[in-house]
């Protein structure tokens, strides 16, 4: 296998200056989707694609694809993630992908190394979802999930439309790598989550991603004085969804390796001394078996049915089916973490990526690299150096071999 390294210094630069856009005085970093701040930084990764000699490819959403063509006829291999962040973001998640895979096919041209195939670098738009919904979005659409309709109708909180954001900022293109067609996807990126740093192991071998279902709950009671209005006389919201919120969490001690999170509350009139006519709350239920997910869903619904001291309304607002990577391209983590002796764990992504997305279409995998602490979408967010550089010559020699099998 190749002795050939990534340039460390070159890509802690580029996080480093990456970080800088949408910078917070607390540290943190704050691009969201489709705004000014998540355009600035999309357009910095653009320019260094033009530098390094990709063809610049920008489609009807915004997502950004960095292309150096192969003279062979082979479907191309996709390499990449995303820029978008949560509000209260740090510099790693997804950035590294980005700049990874860029520093990683540079490497491979300016080493001349060569490659059978195409390689694009990609960086889609609203992975994350969090200004507008679905998550993953810029994926979705690429392998035809989204139309162009669905994603430009999307709105925020504000009513704001991502169709009125492209326009705005002249976010969009009209490219599209109709004529050449993808054969593989990987995609680096920090663990999210504790367990490589707690077994002081360097990467992660993803062989799978497990699946999440999001669900939307409205409990709608009647308000009234919350002194004058007697226990047994009340519809109150907030008592009721206090009730089916212990029952919903309690699923997990029911159901082995469920993970079930109760992500957002919002209460109504949320005044100390008046009951709740109304609390809304987000059930987040995530396995990695698709019939134990199912049984979660067919549980959850059974508890919000059960409910009778106030009128109950739920729907589906997001999901997304568990996933197996591609054994071939697993081995070809695997093997290059083995060649840089890198001690190294196969195991199942908890969260959700591009990915996951693409691997439902083609040939997918992904690389974890070490979270501190097991902290991500957080101020707090960090891999060492040492950790980002690992990832990215793993990231490299995978593509080597993928790319020349």
């Amino acid at each position: 296998m190749s002795t050939l390294r990534i340039n460390s210094e070159r890509l802690h630069n580029r996080m480093e200056m990456l970080a800088k856009i949408g910078a917070r005085p607390d540290g943190g970093v704050c691009r969201l989707a489709f705004s000014q701040l998540d355009l600035d930084g999309r357009t910095y990764v653009r320019d260094l694609m033009e530098e390094a000699g990709l063809e610049v490819r920008i489609d009807a959403v915004g997502n950004l694809f960095g292309i150096w063509h192969s003279a062979s006829a082979q479907p191309a291999l996709m390499v990449g993630s995303h820029t978008d962040t949560v509000a209260t973001g740090g510099q790693y998640d997804g950035a590294l992908g980005v700049l990874a895979a860029l520093e990683a096919v540079q490497t491979i041209l300016e080493h001349e190394a060569g490659s059978q195939q195409t390689l694009i670098v990609a960086s889609f738009v609203n992975e994350e979802g969090v200004r507008f919904m679905p998550d993953m979005m810029g994926s979705l659409y690429f392998t035809g999930e989204l139309s162009l309709a669905q994603v430009r109708s999307s709105e925020d909180s504000q009513g704001i439309s991502i169709g009125q954001e492209l326009d705005r900022l002249s976010y969009a293109g009209s490219d599209s790598l109709d004529d050449i067609p993808v054969g593989a996807f990987l995609e680096l990126h920090i663990e999210q989550g504790p367990v490589l740093e707690e077994e002081n192991l360097e990467i992660g071998v993803v062989t799978g991603v497990q699946g999440l279902s999001w669900t939307e709950v409205t409990v709608r009671g009647a308000s009234n004085h919350a002194g004058t209005t007697p226990m047994r006389l009340r519809k109150d919201a907030g008592r009721v969804s206090n009730t089916l919120m212990y029952d919903l969490q309690d699923l997990t001690s029911q159901i082995e390796n469920l993970r079930l999170t109760i992500g957002s509350v919002h209460y109504h009139p949320n005044l100390v001394n008046v009951i709740a006519n109304e609390v809304r709350f987000t059930i987040d239920a995530r396995h990695p078996d698709l019939s134990m997910l199912q049984e979660t869903e067919r549980r959850i619904a059974q508890i919000l049915d059960s409910q009778t001291d106030c009128f109950i309304d739920y729907h589906s607002i997001a999901k997304v089916n568990p996933l197996k990577f591609s054994h071939q391209i697993v081995s070809a983590v695997q093997e290059a973490a083995d060649h840089l002796a890198l001690p190294a764990k196969q195991m199942i992504s908890g969260a959700g990526h591009d990915a996951q997305i693409l691997g439902a279409q083609l040939p997918a995998g992904m690389i974890f690299i070490p979270s501190r602490n097991g902290i991500s979408h957080s101020i707090e967010e960090y891999s060492t150096p040492s950790q980002v550089e690992n990832g990215a010559n793993v990231l490299l020699h995978a593509i080597q071999t993928m790319a020349n099998q």
